[in-house]
């Protein structure tokens, strides 16, 4: 499994400091609940999961270098996660001109990064932060008195309404 997860991290990196210019990097806003309402959906890269996709954005040259200089210094060789469930709210997809896309995604609960079924800590915050700013996480998801939203519990059993219902919470 190191070796896996090695290789995975190898080619990420490589992909991080290839040719650039025929690199296309696309950000996926996800619904982090795992919620699907109909067919705009893709894998969580964890436990066969698959959620809505809220968004997407096709990063500008300087975009993605910045984005992925932060995930080469962020996506660890780390398997002491924390758990939540790995729900994430992003996914970053890197297509080499040419080659076989690359996704991972990433889970601001938590702090995990998914890929292929590997479940890894996220060391650092900065890339979510740049993916916020990106593309923003709608404020139903966003956290309050720096408290994770109550949606977000990944032990909430309330049903999974599809997110066009969800209403933004009005600070409780």
């Amino acid at each position: 499994m190191r070796l896996l997860t090695l290789a995975l991290l190898t080619t990420f990196a490589s992909l991080a400091f290839a040719g650039g210019r025929s690199d296309r990097v696309t950000i996926h806003l996800l619904d982090p609940r795992g919620a699907i309402d109909g067919d705009h959906t893709m894998p969580t890269e964890w436990k066969g999961g698959k959620t809505d996709v809220l968004g997407s954005r096709v990063l500008n040259i300087s975009e993605a270098k910045a984005l992925r200089t932060l995930l080469t210094k962020e996506l660890a060789d780390d398997d002491n996660v924390p758990f939540c469930g790995h729900s994430p709210a992003y996914a970053v997809t890197i297509l080499p001109d040419g080659g076989t896309a690359t996704t991972v995604t990433l889970c601001g609960t938590c702090g995990t990064w998914a890929k292929r079924g590997e479940l890894r800590a996220l060391h650092g915050k900065a890339a979510l932060k740049m993916l916020d700013d990106l593309l923003p996480l709608p404020d139903v998801f966003q956290t309050l008195d720096g408290k994770p939203a109550k949606i977000l519990d990944p032990f909430d059993d309330s049903p999974r309404v599809p997110f066009r219902f969800l209403a933004v919470p009005d600070g409780g």
